[in-house]
């Protein structure tokens, strides 16, 4: 009895679950794992020194016998003294809606029930400190969850299973097995209800609960829980770091402008592709929060296009969208490049023939003044290193700035206020997408002149 309590106390400890005077919403279902849970956090209301309130869902599914659990759930509040509420919902009716499982559906609008319940008693108490929420996920949970994610072909980070904290969500049951709950429940004299619906194999989750993992257990190795739980914790890890490697790389190529981010061909493909896939599901993360409908074949296909021609797109979830450009590939809301310039833009006007820029390279001395004119401008000639155009805009133009990052052509005009009209006839010097000079705007800090030059390029603008 003492053991479960001290491994729920622990996990609190260990992962800062609750801390003193911490409020926290508890989930409540009446099922054997939520009244354990409400029971130990009772019993530790002593040291936490929390507040609580438990919210219980009726799903809409069960009809009598889901007011049935409300009444025992509203019951057992009235025994501890903590504020109770009762939310009905119809889980049915949202799936068909939604075109996704009942399952799935249950799990939407219970979270999504918890987070307005947060957010009102965070205003209530108007305090920017966070209200905590409970869930009474346990080990096998976890298990089912990592064996779900797996046979979907999800990811590491879906195959690692659930967190003992996300945000605001707080898990002190998920070391925790389900016959030790109840066999917590019994020693201590505890009722609870059991869920029907739990007991039919309608569902995924149940499926793999009542066939596969005593399977598993039963004929492969006893301790399958315990490992498949483990191998899920590695993986997580792995993720973790994966991800830390990918961001590394991702942040010093990254161009971000407002609807959409990019980055260019040659840095995404000198990656490792297990680096890569995270590279590009951290970019559409930055475009769209929601990752859920992301598979494994999104982000493969997203990955290829980056080695397609000029102009190939691809759509994706959440109405996003894949272009690949000159030397880049962005992701962003559908048409976020329908205002960018086509690569023909300007093409034969006056400002881009060659005879209007005169160039000299000469050694530079530490005594030379750079000039400050609107149409000469000095480059560190080393640093080029590659064939130079003078064209319009197009697609994927970036600047580098004093800062270290990059800003798109498209965001700079907008900054600066340059007319939509006489955008497109504005003189580039670029490498690739890599914008030198804006002609008569701004010069790229990638290329300036410092102590390090050795030899300067001048452009000279003569044009009108």
């Amino acid at each position: 009895m003492r053991q479960v309590q001290n491994e729920v106390r622990n996990n609190i400890t260990r992962f800062h679950m609750i801390k003193r005077g911490d409020r926290v919403i508890i989930g409540v279902s009446g099922g054997a794992d939520s009244t354990a849970l409400l029971h130990i956090l009772v019993q530790l209301g002593g040291i936490l020194k929390a507040q609580y309130r438990v919210i219980h869902i009726n799903h809409g599914i069960r009809g009598p016998e889901a007011e049935e659990d409300a009444r025992f759930v509203e019951s057992l509040c009235a025994g501890y003294r903590i504020p109770c509420r009762i939310v009905e919902v119809q889980a049915e009716e949202f799936a068909e809606k939604h075109r996704i499982s009942v399952e799935e559906a249950g799990r939407v609008l219970r979270y999504s029930v918890f987070e307005e319940a947060a957010q009102a008693w965070e205003r209530e108490a108007d305090t920017e400190k966070i209200v905590k929420i409970a869930v009474a996920h346990n080990k096998e949970d976890n298990a089912e969850t990592i064996l779900m994610q797996l046979s979907r072909g999800s990811g590491l980070k879906g195959v690692a299973g659930m967190k003992p904290v996300r945000g605001r969500i707080i898990r002190p049951l998920l070391t925790v097995s389900r016959a030790e709950i109840e066999s917590y429940l019994r020693k201590e004299e505890i009722s609870w209800r059991t869920d029907s619906t739990n007991l039919h194999d309608d569902y995924t989750r149940n499926r793999i609960r009542h066939e596969i993992l005593p399977r598993l257990v039963g004929e492969v190795n006893r301790g399958a829980i315990d490992n498949i739980t483990r191998a899920g914790r590695l993986i997580g890890e792995a993720d973790r770091y994966l991800m830390r490697q990918a961001e590394r790389f991702l942040w010093d190529t990254l161009v971000e402008d407002r609807d959409s981010v990019g980055i260019s061909t040659a840095e995404l493909l000198r990656q490792e592709s297990i680096i890569q896939s995270y590279m590009l599901r951290i970019m559409i993360g930055r475009v769209n929060r929601s990752m859920k409908n992301i598979t494994a074949k999104h982000i493969e296909d997203i990955a290829r296009l980056s080695e397609a021609e000029t102009g190939k797109r691809l759509d994706l979830p959440y109405g996003m969208q894949a272009v690949r450009t000159y030397d880049m590939l962005w992701i962003g809301k559908k048409g976020f490049a329908g205002e960018a310039v086509s690569e023909e833009a300007g093409a034969g006007q006056e400002g881009f023939y060659r005879e209007n820029f005169h160039f000299d390279v000469f050694d530079y001395g530490p005594d030379m003044k750079i000039p400050t004119g609107e149409r000469i401008k000095w480059f560190d000639y080393d640093k080029i290193g590659d064939i130079m155009e003078i064209r319009p805009r197009r697609v994927g133009d970036y600047i580098m700035l004093e800062s270290g990052g990059r800003k798109t052509v498209k965001a700079l005009m907008a900054d600066e206020k340059i007319p939509a009209a006489e955008r497109n006839s504005i003189p580039l010097l670029t490498v690739g997408s890599d914008v030198l000079w804006v002609v008569g705007h701004r010069i790229s800090a990638g290329y300036r002149i410092d102590s390090g030059t050795r030899r300067v390029l001048e452009v000279r603008y003569e044009g009108e």
